[in-house]
């Protein structure tokens, strides 16, 4: 009796406790099995304290993993003359990969397996987004977001679980990277910072930057894509209007021993794992827009345009590429699953010249885009339906593509970034938010 009573008491004390585990566009959960009583005693300990920070009061296997196993597309190079395209997975569950495959290759809608393709923990590919390719140096660079802190460099025939030729330590965060072949230089965007910061291609390890653009007057806000104009030697940038005031200089790493791991949240070097005490929130949202620079700005700069505004229809864009035969500025628009092609001197509150949208076109979580001007095509990765799609280096509307790449099955479920996660507490009458 008394052995049922206390196996009764121990069910009424156990909760289940929900971990999402967020990457640059992925989401994983995992359920676990804790305590209740452990958790509300370290909660009431926290609470009635001076000072108030999460505490970690698990640490045990899960009872089971809700995961996408199938690899995803966000990133996206290409070498046209060599007629290869690059396509990055930042999907962890599925082993985080870089996928080399042709440019042609007849219709399917079956599973398409690549050329070559590089994954394993030697590669350290963590939740890498961005890619850039060298042609002339036969070199492709990437950039992991939120895990790794770093740029790793691989000749074009690397291939299976083998090191970068030379990484770079760069700041938490870094989403986009594009080669300027002309000047020989790596600009790289860092989301959480609201920077872009530049580099020589060469550079490696702890080095130093050539210039940096960020400062409360940049109207950096969270971004993403980044694309450089040689010809009217510009800077293009997406953001997603998730704005708070950050500094010149301003940087940190959560990983590597380089001095972005010394800035963390503050100019002074004392040491890793330091945190400035927290200040009132400077946070804001702002609409989703298009900064433009000088490619030489530095420093606390004003964009020299921004596209923004109800009539762009942006919604989390991400990849931006200018076509250089029509002269526009292409944007994959994830939050609506479209394609958003503006003028590239378009300035203010104005609307896309066209748009690609609708259920015949395949896209599903727009990522990134490339166009083959070669091959005339547009190129389109897409993140929930496994997919990277080719159209007419012209469509618009609702047409179907002319041909694509599945890395899941065609009835495979959606991948999905995912809202973040509420938990109501009626015990302790307190919300519960996975950030």
């Amino acid at each position: 009796m008394r052995k049922k009573m206390r196996e009764k008491m121990r069910k009424k004390r156990m909760s289940l406790v929900v971990l999402v585990i967020l990457s640059c566009t992925g989401v994983a959960v995992t359920v676990l099995s804790g305590a209740g009583g452990v958790l509300a005693a370290q909660a009431q300990k926290v609470q009635s304290g001076a000072e108030k920070r999460p505490v970690v009061v698990i640490d045990r296997p899960p009872l089971r993993r809700i995961s996408d196993p199938n690899p995803v597309f966000n990133g996206i190079a290409m070498d046209v003359e060599r007629g290869e395209v690059f396509l990055a997975n930042d999907n962890r569950a599925s082993g985080a990969s870089i996928s080399v495959y042709p440019t042609e290759f007849p219709a399917t809608d079956d599973v398409m397996e690549p050329k070559r393709k590089i994954a394993g923990p030697k590669a350290r590919l963590g939740m890498v987004c961005g890619l850039s390719v060298s042609p002339e140096f036969r070199e492709m660079y990437f950039v992991n977001n939120d895990a790794g802190d770093n740029l790793g460099v691989f000749p074009y025939e690397a291939r299976g679980n083998m090191a970068p030729s030379r990484e770079l330590d760069v700041p938490h965060g870094a989403w986009g990277v594009f080669l300027d072949r002309r000047h020989d230089e790596l600009f790289i965007s860092v989301e959480h910072v609201n920077q872009i910061i530049v580099y020589p291609r060469t550079a490696r390890g702890d080095a130093n930057h050539l210039r940096s653009i960020q400062g409360p007057r940049t109207e950096l806000a969270d971004p993403h894509g980044i694309y450089v104009d040689n010809e009217k030697n510009e800077i293009y940038v997406t953001n997603h209007g998730h704005a708070r005031q950050t500094r010149v200089g301003e940087g940190y790493a959560l990983f590597g021993q380089g001095r972005w791991s010394k800035l963390r949240g503050s100019l002074e070097e004392h040491g890793r794992g330091i945190v400035e005490p927290l200040q009132p929130s400077t946070g804001k949202s702002m609409p989703p827009s298009i900064t433009v620079y000088s490619r030489t700005a530095s420093g606390d700069i004003a964009p020299l345009r921004t596209i923004q505004g109800s009539r762009t229809g942006m919604n989390l864009p991400l990849g931006i590429f200018l076509d250089s035969v029509s002269g526009q500025l292409i944007v994959a628009n994830s939050g609506d699953d479209s394609v958003l092609f503006f003028d590239r001197n378009a300035n203010g509150n104005a609307a896309p010249v066209r748009v690609l949208k609708g259920p015949a076109t395949n896209l599903k979580g727009t990522s990134g885009v490339f166009v083959d001007t070669k091959r005339n095509e547009l190129w389109v990765t897409n993140w929930e339906n496994h997919t990277a799609t080719v159209y007419p280096r012209t469509a618009q509307g609702n047409v179907a593509p002319l041909r694509l790449i599945r890395s899941a099955p065609k009835d495979a479920p959606l991948a999905s970034f995912g809202q973040g996660a509420l938990e109501f507490d009626p015990q302790r009458n307190e919300i519960l938010v996975a950030n």
